[in-house]
């Protein structure tokens, strides 16, 4: 579900209202009666919706990953250096999570997606891919000497992705400095780098050049269903 499809009013209520949820209890630790009660809708109204939890709980994850080729385009569209774009784009998913509900709910339905009984896929599906083809364009002489091939790199930054939010107590700033902890010990095993801190800095700040360009070039009503809730 595309996050800039137009959505009546108790559409987005429910969505809305069910990932906080979600995001808090998990799906098996969130009820029906939980969710209806938690949108202010009759339960009629409420089915009329999403015919199942299951079916919410897809949405939700849907929402979520409809969010990251639309963002993958930007910030590759910069075209700066593929690993600063690769840390721009970790440092804003970061950020995503940290002040999107959406997003957390989303991502925590993904990793219990053994537990609802529909499919669901995994937390940042296809991420892996993108990463890799980010980091093996033909003939990109900032790769050359790259010390990991770049399948490997794209699994290890994805699985640490998962795994900062996952540690990360809540907010911008602690998943912003465990992301930078993990910067710090990935960077010399992908490539020789001399100061770690420049490189990591580079890329926040190429993150923080895609969002002023996105807000500068974006209609104002489109942009304000891509930014984080």
């Amino acid at each position: 579900m595309a996050r800039h499809q137009r959505l009546d009013d108790n559409h987005l209520r429910v969505l809305q209202t069910s990932a906080a949820l979600f995001a808090e209890r998990g799906f098996l630790g969130t009820s029906v009666t939980e969710l209806v009660e938690s949108a202010g809708l009759t339960k009629n109204a409420f089915y009329s919706y999403f015919p199942s939890k299951e079916a919410l709980a897809v949405a939700i994850v849907e929402q979520t990953t409809a969010q990251w080729p639309p963002l993958i385009a930007r910030f590759e569209a910069l075209k700066a250096p593929a690993l600063d774009t690769v840390i721009a784009l970790s440092f804003e998913v970061a950020d995503r999570y940290a002040t999107d509900i959406t997003v957390r709910a989303g991502v925590r339905l993904s990793l219990e997606r053994d537990s609802i009984k529909t499919p669901v896929p995994p937390p940042f599906d296809g991420w892996v891919d993108e990463i890799e083809r980010l980091l093996s364009p033909a003939g990109e002489w900032e790769l050359m000497g790259l010390s990991a091939p770049a399948d490997v790199a794209a699994r290890v930054i994805v699985t640490c992705m998962i795994g900062t939010q996952q540690l990360a107590s809540s907010g911008e700033a602690d998943m912003s400095k465990r992301l930078t902890e993990v910067w710090t010990v990935i960077l010399p095993g992908l490539r020789p780098t001399p100061d770690l801190a420049a490189r990591i800095a580079t890329g926040q700040l190429l993150r923080e050049r895609a969002r002023a360009q996105a807000a500068a070039t974006a209609p104002t009503t489109m942009w304000r269903t891509l930014e984080p809730s």
